[in-house]
């Protein structure tokens, strides 16, 4: 890199200075000599990894069409044949043989999801690394790679996220740790942080500090006056001037550099907090090291010449390889290489009703409301609806439902659709709607005459996130290249409405292969749930991954007919797991104070010899008293002790508990997991008294104010609620018909409105949950300015407003609302 300007300018001066060290001019030689080395300006060399093979080039054409004979039927076709030679001929002329094969080695034998202009080459089909036939879904090579490309190919490939750090503890097995590392991020001071940063030097506790910033959103989104005392704006004024500082070096979410030379040679590499198992074998004790990152982020990686390999971990693809197998241990195993989920009528019914919550890429509130409101079904258009969703674009969201629409009622595509004649054959097929990053290339090209290097620059200018200036720097070159088109002129008016489509990209924008390789992992989960909603959502639940909380995966697994089963010691495991085929069981994942470590032991003993009693199970497992006493508090207790009810297993834990800590401390034991080896081996479940049952309902308020989950019921029948109308009552009900309902807010998006005065004012969008369903809400500024502080407060809202129905998809824009508290559980249960 070269040196910093400053630095460069201190090494002109050191000329001027030669009269001062006329009798030593070795030490102005010297320094001369220092500061050259101290700068390097990167050539156009890249630091590709070494390949493992001989000829890379004939070991990647041979893998190529073993791979394209096991995907295609035999004798290929002529079509593919000829990609595949054209694929083949540009990958090696750029010298990427090797460098594609050394992701496949570390893909091979894996669950994954090759994704983003990857997806586009037939190649990295044929390896098995992606897959999504290029060939059907008319991906263009030229993406991912072509002659004229400068930048080298981009891989990214998601691995189930528990099986990400093995890829890379592989990668440092086989290449040597002093030629892998992981890309940093430069982390800098932002909003709470920079507040928070900047009142700890300043001596205020992180308590106040977190209610200050919750006065200042409050102000910022409903208008509430902050009324700051000192030493606040004196402590604001500090915080807005560290904003944007540099904090510390982070982890890249997933890339990875392999370099032939040492690293340390091209880049500082340090240790990073992240430790992996550098265990690769089985056999092998674990051995948890850091993992090596370089100092510089992406961007510096790639100035260097550093190709970085995007190795990401996806939890949905962990839930269909848990569901999977789940399914081969009850007798119902698929054939992958047979499974095809995007021809299945009942999945295509699914996501054509916007049923996917819990499915991957497919199940935020915007993508349920658009699948719905397009009514289909089809793989083809879930890849334009997962692309065409960007923040930016909701006005052409519109639009593409009215051309959809007409489209399927008529048969028709209007001329009109399209502002420019030669935009009628998109690429995206979306009705004149651009869709895909292709298709901003593909229009600068026809119309702007840009060539492949300037519509590939235009391309990465869209998705710099953040740094719209960068885009806006190819507007201009844009709008001459249109108005020098003297083969179809382009009036002003279409450059001005074609260059606002592109504009809506802006750092929110999908190469088609990203988007259709997500789309087949979506397709794959939506099969999942329509066959096995019991698997499926208990493995959504157990990898922790998703839109939502688990309680609201655990209440649409309810509404699906699957019955809830709570924790236990005798039956969980660390994981929520299926209980059958309509059964799920709550995993000790859920309860507060158990690790991982500690609920592997007690089924590893449960395994070995049931448990006699609670106090077997605190000796046995070596379990602290905060442990007993939450495994309590959530029920997990019930089944060893069933001749009990539930408060007296809480008393029962909470003598064993004290006795535990009595003798723990008698004998000066220290660790509180150890000290319950004190309690005797012989030792017993002391005697219970007897005691009056509590009401139930006051038993499950404790159980869900632990858990978080209420496994008997919806969390709203602890409510008193005024209205009888539901959220499944909804669909039956006319455009503007005035509303009253209580839900339970599950997830809230704000976002800044343009106000017709003029300025823009913050608005949300909210998810609201009772027992029979969903309800999504609109709050517009004045709605959510007045009304909006109900939905922080983590308790039931009540909401009044009109329903609204667009494309027969029913929501409720929200006038006012209040909070509705939980009221009929007794007082003492509350407390």
């Amino acid at each position: 890199m070269r040196a910093p300007t400053g630095f460069s300018l201190a090494l002109d001066d050191l000329s001027t200075l030669g009269a001062a060290f006329a009798d030593r001019p070795e030490l102005l030689l010297a320094g001369h000599e220092l500061v050259a080395r101290c700068t390097y300006v990167p050539g156009p060399e890249l630091h590709l990894p070494t390949s493992r093979h001989a000829d890379p080039d004939a070991e990647l054409a041979r893998r190529a069409q073993r791979g394209a004979r096991q995907r295609y039927p035999m004798p290929l076709s002529a079509a593919v044949t000829e990609r595949l030679a054209e694929e083949l001929g540009i990958i090696a002329e750029k010298g990427f043989s090797g460098y594609i094969l050394t992701v496949a080695d570390l893909a091979a034998g894996r669950r994954t999801c090759g994704r983003g202009s990857a997806a586009s080459s037939l190649v990295i089909y044929c390896l098995g690394i992606t897959n999504v036939d290029p060939m059907t879904y008319n991906l263009l090579f030229a993406r991912f790679l072509s002659r004229s490309r400068t930048d080298p190919p981009d891989i990214d490939i998601d691995f189930p996220w528990d099986e990400r750090d093995a890829v890379f503890a592989a990668a440092l097995d086989v290449y040597g740790p002093g030629h892998v590392a992981m890309v940093a991020t430069h982390l800098r001071l932002r909003g709470k942080g920079a507040l928070r940063a900047v009142a700890r030097a300043w001596g205020v506790s992180d308590e106040e500090t977190t209610a200050v910033a919750g006065r200042l959103r409050a102000e910022r989104t409903y208008g509430t006056p902050a009324r700051l005392a000192e030493p606040w704006p004196a402590l604001l004024a500090d915080a807005a001037a560290v904003t944007g500082m540099h904090l510390h070096d982070g982890l890249h979410c997933g890339g990875l550099v392999i370099t032939p030379e040492p690293i340390r040679d091209l880049v500082p590499v340090h240790p990073a907090a992240k430790l992996i198992d550098t265990a690769t074998r089985r056999w092998e004790e674990p051995n948890l090291e850091p993992v090596p990152a370089i100092a510089w982020e992406k961007n510096g990686a790639e100035a260097m010449g550093l190709v970085k390999i995007d190795l990401l971990g996806n939890r949905s693809l962990a839930v269909v390889r848990d569901c999977l197998q789940d399914l081969a241990a009850a007798g119902r195993g698929i054939d992958e290489s047979a499974w095809k989920p995007a021809g299945d009528p009942a999945t295509q019914a699914l996501v054509a009703s916007g049923g996917t919550l819990g499915c991957f890429y497919i199940e935020s509130p915007a993508m349920r409301i658009l699948q719905a409101q397009a009514a289909s079904g089809e793989l083809d258009r879930l890849v334009i609806h997962s692309s065409i969703i960007r923040p930016a674009a909701n006005h052409l969201i519109s639009e593409y439902l009215h051309r959809l629409h007409h489209h399927r009622r008529t048969g028709r595509w209007e001329d009109h659709w399209y502002p420019h004649g030669s935009l009628r054959n998109l690429l995206s097929e979306s009705f004149g709607i651009l869709s895909y990053q292709e298709d901003v290339m593909i229009v600068a090209q026809r119309i702007a005459g840009f060539d492949e290097r300037q519509a590939n620059a235009l391309r990465k200018a869209i998705g710099d996130w953040g740094n719209h200036e960068h885009l806006q720097a190819h507007a201009e070159a844009f709008r001459r290249g249109c108005l020098a088109n003297r083969d179809e002129p382009v009036a002003a008016r279409v450059i001005d409405e074609v260059w606002g489509m592109i504009s809506s990209f802006a750092g929110y924008s999908f190469a088609k292969a990203h988007s259709a390789s997500y789309a087949m992992v979506s397709f794959q989960c939506a099969w999942l749930k329509a066959h096995a909603p019991a698997s499926f959502l208990a493995r959504v639940i157990a990898n922790e991954g998703g839109f939502y909380a688990a309680s609201t995966y655990v209440e649409e697994a309810r509404r699906l007919g699957v019955a809830i089963l709570g924790p236990s010691v005798v039956h969980s495991v660390w994981r929520t797991a299926p209980a059958g085929e309509a059964a799920l069981r709550l995993g000790l994942h859920l309860v507060p104070a158990i690790a991982q470590r500690t609920a592997e032991t007690i089924a590893h003993e449960q395994g070995q010899r049931p448990f006699s009693g609670i106090g077997d199970l605190a000796r046995r497992c070596r379990l602290a008293p905060r442990m007993l006493l939450a495994l309590a508090q959530v029920g997990a207790l019930d089944d060893l002790r069933p001749d009990l009810h539930r408060a007296q297993v809480r008393w029962l834990a909470r003598i064993i508990a004290l006795e535990g800590v009595h003798r723990g401390a008698r004998r000066g034991a220290e660790e509180p997991g150890a000290q319950w080896l004190l309690i005797p081996p012989a030792w017993s479940d002391p005697s219970v008294p007897p005691s009056p049952e509590p009401a139930p309902l006051d038993e499950r308020w404790l159980r869900f104010q632990a858990l978080g989950i209420c496994p008997e019921h919806h969390p709203m029948l602890f409510t008193d609620r005024p209205d009888a109308l539901r959220a499944g009552d909804l669909a039956r009900l006319e455009a503007t018909t005035w509303i009253s309902l209580s839900g339970i807010l599950v997830a809230r998006k704000q976002v800044a409105a343009d106000l017709a005065g003029g300025g823009r004012a913050a608005m949300a969008f909210a998810t609201l949950e009772d027992e029979t369903g969903l309800v999504e809400t609109v709050w517009f500024p004045q709605a959510y300015r007045t009304s909006g502080a109900a939905l922080d407060h983590g308790l039931p809202v009540r909401i009044h407003g009109r329903v609204q129905r667009e494309f027969e998809v029913v929501t409720v824009q929200v006038e006012h609302a209040e909070v509705l508290r939980y009221a009929l559980c007794s007082t003492s249960a509350q407390e």
